[in-house]
């Protein structure tokens, strides 16, 4: 924000630099004028100039008003949920969680039912400690679809 500012204040304070020079030039022109010089030209030629300066100081001030909205729009937060949705998802992750550990347990109940009598009796220690892995011959049981 502070290079705006300051890039401001020098758009606002070159143009009255400039028309303070001019105004001086003018003033040398008008006793030039008055000493007998070709003045009428000097005046159109005084005002063209004045003109163009003018013409590139809005150029100048249409870009920094362009310049300053682009970062204004840029600055605006992205709209983010409302608080509806993110107890809504709240309230079904519980769920999800639920359903992802009745699915892990009927996978892992899939499993000992694939291995061979040998290997099933090789792992009925550790089936103690697994309550999925105690009764493979149960059938699967998923609650409902939310």
């Amino acid at each position: 924000m502070k290079p705006l500012s300051s890039t401001r204040l020098a758009v606002l304070i070159v143009p009255l630099l400039a028309v303070a020079a001019m105004a001086g030039v003018y003033r040398n022109r008008e006793n030039a004028l008055t000493s007998g010089a070709d003045g009428p030209q000097d005046l159109i030629g005084l005002d063209r100039r004045i003109s163009l300066m003018e013409q590139r100081f809005y150029a100048v001030e249409a870009r920094l008003n362009r310049i300053e909205q682009q970062v204004a729009y840029s600055r605006t937060p992205p709209p983010g949920p409302d608080a509806r949705e993110v107890e809504s998802i709240r309230s079904q992750l519980p769920l999800l969680e639920r359903r992802l550990a009745e699915i892990d347990c009927g996978l892992v109940k899939l499993d000992e039912r694939t291995l061979t009598p040998a290997a099933r009796e090789e792992r009925k220690s550790a089936a103690a400690s697994d309550p999925c892995r105690i009764n493979p011959g149960a059938p699967l049981r998923l609650a409902s679809r939310p």
